[in-house]
This record gives structure tokens, C-alpha cells and sequence, in this order.
């Protein structure tokens, strides 16, 4: 029996003996030597000026090419913001850029889609609606995005203005009930049934802006002031990104009580539209004193303080119950202190406003 033999002589074997009949353990390895120190490069100061100037040029290249672009297609967004049929045929050519050919969907795919759901969407006057909006918004977004003068923004200005009004005298068509809804079908493709799908989201993000490049093109979400309004059905977003800015830097107060008291009138109408009294009511015990304070105050800080803390003192004692009447005060108090020390008062002088936008 060879392999009971084995056994027994591998037990009488001393430990000694038995760890000779082992392999002999491999060598450790050697310490691998230190990498070799890669010396510094540090730029030279007229490397530096060099790669400035090449990267001022690539991005001057870079804009001119943008902008030129951008004024290229603006035609084309301002005509389909004024008529609702280029509108739609503009966005028929996005969705089926961008949700068809893009995607490898077949040409027949397409056809059922046009000749199907968009024909049904086109037949809906509030989405028609919106579709020519957005396009009138993204030609002011592509003004915005281009502007570098003073000129500039007041056409930024003036479109935005424009377009609000445009906004709100179109949304009770938007806004109206689609024949399949009196029914209680419900609406189609998010355009009908009351809904404002299409205007309540990033307009750069929108099927029409990334078919036209505009979500690169337009920088989305600067501009040479700041940050850019996104959302078409935002009024308050508008007025504090593209109206205000530039009459609070002017401290052109005929203009900045002009333009909140069409955003009041404005957002209230919004509300109004919906013919919901619980929201009108919570409306106008929650956000209209907040409009209130907001117009109060920039007429404030615009220099006409006596007459602005008489309006702030009256919406406090009027909204005692509000949830930003402390902090109110608190505004108001600091406000007062500041307008108190020598130096504040003396830089407050009368100004000559520029006539307020109708």
C-alpha cells in the first residue's frame, strides 16, 4: 500500500526534515528604484500673454461665428412668432429632425405621425398658440444672448415688454377648454385642455430650440449681464431677468413703477383666467401684497423713499397676518437707517427717468 507508506514517513519526518522536501521559497523581490523626478515647467510670463491672446482670439472667432449663426435664423423665429401656421410647420420639421430621423425612425413612422397625433395638434388652437410664443420668445432669448450694447438691451427690453402683453392677451385661448374636454375626453398632445405644456418648461430645451441649435448657440442660461430668463410662461422670471435689471441700474423710477404695475395687473389676470376663487383669493392675500412690497421698494431704492415707505408702512399694517411681515420690517427698518446716515442722503439726487415702455 504505497500511498499509507507515504503518509506514515511524511509523520515521522521532524519538522527540519519534512520543511527540506518543500520547494524553496522564491527570493523577495528587489525594491524597485525611485522614479526619476520629472523637473517643472512652470509657463514664462510671455508664454502666458501668448496663450491669453490665442485663447481671446478662439473665443471671438467663436462668438462671431455664434452670433452669426444666431441672426441667420432669427427671421425665421420672429416670422414663425407672428403667424401660428410657420409656427407649426417649423415645429413639424423639429420633431421630425429630432424625435425621428435622429432617433432612426422610418420615414413611413413619421408620415403616420403627421398624417395622426399632429394633425389632431394642429387642429387645437391653444397649442398652435403656444408654439408661436415660444418661437417669439426664443428670438428675444437670441437678442439677449448677442447683446454687448446699451441699445441692446433696451430692445431686450422693449421685445419683452411686448412679448408679455402678447403672453397674457393670448392665454385665455391657450387656457380654453378643448371640445373633447366639455365632453370629458381630456385634451390632446398637452397643447389643448387648458394646459400651457409647451410654454411651462425651458425654452431651450424645447424640441424647436435643439432642432435650431439654439440650446449651444444661445448660451443657455447667460447672457453679458447675467443670467437669462428660460421659462416663456414666467412672468415674474421675465420682469427680473430682462425688464428691471436695466431700469434699477438707471434708477429710472417712472419706468420701474410703470413696468411692476403691468406685472401685478398681469399676474393677477393669469389668475384670474383660471376662474378659480380659492387661487384668486390666495392670490390676493399672499402674492399681491408680496408685488406690492417688491414695486414699493424698488421705487425706494430709486430715490423716491418718502412716498415708498408711506406704500411699505400701509402694507404692513394691512397685512399684520402675512408671512413676511417681519421680515418686512426688518427691510424697511434698514432701508430707513441707511437713508438716515449723511452720506446716503446726500447721494440720492432727483433723476430725469426715461419714459416708461407701454
Amino acid at each position: 500500500m504505497p500511498r499509507l507508506a507515504s503518509l506514515s514517513l511524511c509523520l515521522a519526518l521532524t519538522p527540519a526534515a519534512f520543511a527540506e522536501l518543500l520547494p524553496p521559497k522564491p527570493a523577495p523581490a528587489a525594491p524597485a528604484a525611485p522614479a526619476a523626478e520629472v523637473p517643472t515647467k512652470p509657463l514664462s510670463p510671455e508664454s502666458v500673454q501668448k496663450l491669453l491672446a490665442q485663447l481671446l482670439e478662439i473665443e471671438t472667432s467663436l462668438n462671431g461665428k455664434r452670433d452669426s449663426y444666431n441672426d441667420s435664423i432669427l427671421p425665421k423665429l420672429r416670422d414663425a412668432g407672428a403667424d401660428e401656421g410657420k409656427a407649426f410647420a417649423l415645429w413639424l420639421d423639429a420633431v421630425q429632425d429630432q424625435q425621428f430621423e435622429a432617433q432612426g425612425k422610418t420615414a413611413t413612422e413619421f408620415a403616420d405621425f403627421r398624417n395622426g397625433q399632429a394633425k389632431d395638434l394642429r387642429s387645437q388652437a391653444g397649442f398652435t398658440a403656444q408654439l408661436r410664443l415660444q418661437c417669439k420668445f426664443l428670438a428675444l432669448l437670441i437678442v439677449q444672448a448677442g447683446t454687448t450694447t446699451e441699445s441692446g438691451r433696451m430692445e431686450v427690453v422693449t421685445g419683452a415688454t411686448a412679448y408679455l402683453e402678447d403672453f397674457v392677451s393670448s392665454a385665455k385661448k391657450i387656457k380654453a377648454p378643448s371640445d373633447d374636454n366639455k365632453r370629458g375626453k381630456g385634451g390632446g398632445g398637452g397643447g389643448g385642455g387648458g394646459n400651457m405644456d409647451e410654454l411651462n418648461r425651458g425654452a431651450l430645451d424645447s424640441v424647436i430650440a435643439k432642432h435650431l441649435k439654439l440650446d449651444v448657440t444661445a448660451r443657455k442660461g447667460k447672457t453679458t449681464k447675467g443670467e437669462a430668463a428660460s421659462n416663456p410662461a414666467n412672468i415674474a422670471e421675465i420682469y427680473e431677468k430682462m425688464i428691471l435689471p436695466v431700469y434699477r441700474e438707471k434708477r429710472a423710477a417712472a419706468a420701474i413703477g410703470a413696468a411692476w404695475t403691468k406685472r401685478i395687473a398681469q399676474e393677477t389676470a393669469m389668475v384670474e383666467i383660471n376662474k378659480v376663487p380659492e387661487q384668486l383669493e390666495k392670490f390676493n392675500q399672499e402674492r399681491l401684497p408680496e408685488l406690492k412690497w417688491g414695486q414699493a421698494k424698488d421705487l425706494f431704492e430709486a430715490g423716491q423713499q418718502e412716498p415708498a415707505t408711506l406704500a411699505m408702512v400701509a402694507l404692513i399694517k394691512a397685512n399684520l397676518g402675512h408671512k413676511s411681515t417681519a421680515s418686512w420690517i426688518g427691510e424697511l427698518t434698514a432701508l430707513v437707517e441707511q437713508a438716515g446716515k449723511p452720506a446716503a442722503a446726500a447721494a440720492v439726487a432727483p433723476l430725469t427717468p426715461p419714459a416708461a415702455v407701454k
